[in-house]
């Protein structure tokens, strides 16, 4: 399931995050009017609930007794899209993590959009994120959008501002879906977390996730919740004095090398958007923005399957922030 962390139970019920109830209102009316188009592309940053959104507006035009917040979770549409096996719902997405979406795929998208229903009136057809489409699968994909077929609801997930073809952007409906509010996304992880973040916790790990709420969650529910914790007190610490600090490599070394890259670039994003505009052009932020390259780079290299060794991972981590104080 789009929605959910690794290993949870899907529940019978799939609704929006409250930050994006205005995008939802406009996608029910559309529906219950009848001129929801055939193609929908919603535009999100990643860890926000682009992708909840997304298969509650999947689960709510199958389902057979839908109400006004969404799917009812009782029907047989429902209970078979909660097992993952509701015949009128493809969901397309990388078999793994940063990889390209292929043709393949889209030849049995369109294969599933020749189809008939199988239960309701309606089939769904769910492509995420839809940038890790290959050149070949976007322009198989575009018979799709330009021959509609009966029935068929497509909806597209992407990161908000990427330049998917204008040939796709001009054949979909586009909803550009807010990030909420750092307090708001706070109040809600406290909430999910029943408590147990308003120690501060909500907080400091939406800072480590660049205020993605939703990768916060899962970050917080981990096991390593604590060295993530422990680790941003050291990027904090480090920022704060504007000094390298010794106890940042054991802190690094302690969470996986990817949660490290990740809470470090996070923590020099947000160091150089609160610098006034004048020391933008100081040596360090010039170091900031070269160490923001050199992340950018290592994922590039994960991506292509070049793999850096784990060790290398974590030493730029390091590198890159201590190195702001050369």
């Amino acid at each position: 399931m789009l929605e959910l962390p690794p290993n949870a139970n899907p529940p019978p019920q799939s609704r929006s995050l409250p930050w994006h109830d205005s995008a939802w209102q406009s996608l029910e009316a559309l529906f219950t009017s009848g001129r929801l188009p055939h193609a929908m592309l919603l535009e999100g940053q990643p860890g926000t609930g682009r992708n909840r959104l997304a298969l509650a507006l999947a689960r709510y035009l199958l389902c057979s007794q839908p109400s006004e917040g969404g799917n009812c979770g009782e029907c047989k549409t429902c209970t078979l899209s909660a097992s993952g096996a509701l015949p009128d719902l493809l969901s397309v997405v990388p078999s793994e993590s940063g990889k390209a979406i292929g043709i393949n795929a889209i030849r049995e998208v369109i294969r599933f959009a020749a189809g008939t229903a199988s239960l309701g009136r309606y089939k769904v057809i769910l492509i995420s994120p839809a940038e890790a489409l290959t050149t070949a699968a976007f322009n198989a994909f575009l018979k799709c959008l330009e021959e509609p077929a009966s029935e068929t609801f497509i909806i597209l997930v992407s990161a908000r501002g990427f330049p998917l073809p204008a040939t796709i952007r001009s054949r979909c409906q586009r909803w550009q879906l807010p990030s909420p509010e750092q307090g708001r996304a706070q109040a809600w992880l406290e909430n999910e977390l029943g408590g147990t973040g308003a120690d501060g916790a909500a907080s400091a790990m939406l800072e480590l996730c660049n205020d993605r709420p939703l990768d916060a969650l899962i970050k917080l529910q981990s096991d390593e919740r604590g060295l993530l914790l422990a680790m941003h007190r050291s990027v904090k610490d480090v920022l704060r004095e504007e000094k390298k600090s010794p106890a940042l490599e054991q802190a690094v070394a302690a969470v996986e090398p990817d949660s490290a890259l990740d809470a470090i670039e996070c923590a020099i994003q947000r160091w150089l958007r609160g610098l006034p505009t004048a020391r933008l052009r100081s040596g360090e932020a010039h170091r900031g923005f070269v160490a923001l390259d050199s992340i950018a780079r290592l994922r590039a290299a994960k991506r292509s399957g070049s793999n850096p060794n784990v060790d290398l991972l974590r030493f730029s981590a390091t590198t890159a922030l201590n190195g702001l104080w050369e």
